[in-house]
C-alpha cells in the first residue's frame, strides 16, 4: 500500500467522528510500540509485517493516518480496522475503498461513482 493511507467515516455524505475505543480494541492485539493515547502506534501482524498509525489527540477523531503498511498479512489487519470503525480507506493517489457496497450511499456524492469495494 502507499506510504500514507487515510481513514474517514461518513454518514449521509458527511464526515463523522471515528470511535477511538473501537480503534483501540481493533489494534490491541497488534500493538508493539506506542499507544493510542500518545497518538502513535506501531502494529505488527503475525507474519512480521508492520504499519504505523497516527491518532489525533486534540479533540474528536475525524480521521486516522496509517503509514508504511507492509505487504503480507498487514493489509488484512488494516481492512479489519476499517471494518471495526465503519471507515472508508483512502490510499494516496487512489479511489476511496469501501468494504461493503451498502457503504457507498454514505459517501459524499462526489466520491460515490469512483469508490471501489475492497473486501
Amino acid at each position: 500500500m502507499s506510504a500514507e493511507t487515510f481513514f474517514f467515516r461518513f454518514v449521509d455524505g458527511e464526515s463523522v467522528a471515528l470511535d477511538v475505543e473501537a480503534f483501540r480494541r481493533a489494534v490491541e492485539p497488534y500493538v508493539v510500540a506506542g499507544s493510542v493515547d500518545a497518538g502513535e502506534v506501531l502494529l505488527r501482524a503475525e507474519d512480521g509485517g508492520e504499519a504505523e498509525f497516527h491518532v489525533p489527540t486534540d479533540g474528536a477523531v475525524t480521521s486516522l493516518t496509517a503509514m508504511h503498511i507492509s505487504l503480507g498479512a498487514m493489509p488484512d489487519v488494516v481492512a479489519g480496522i476499517a471494518d471495526a470503525l465503519g471507515a472508508v480507506i483512502f490510499p494516496v493517489g487512489g479511489p476511496a475503498e469501501i468494504r461493503h457496497e451498502d457503504e457507498r450511499r454514505h459517501l459524499p456524492p462526489e466520491l460515490r461513482g469512483e469508490a471501489i469495494v475492497r473486501s
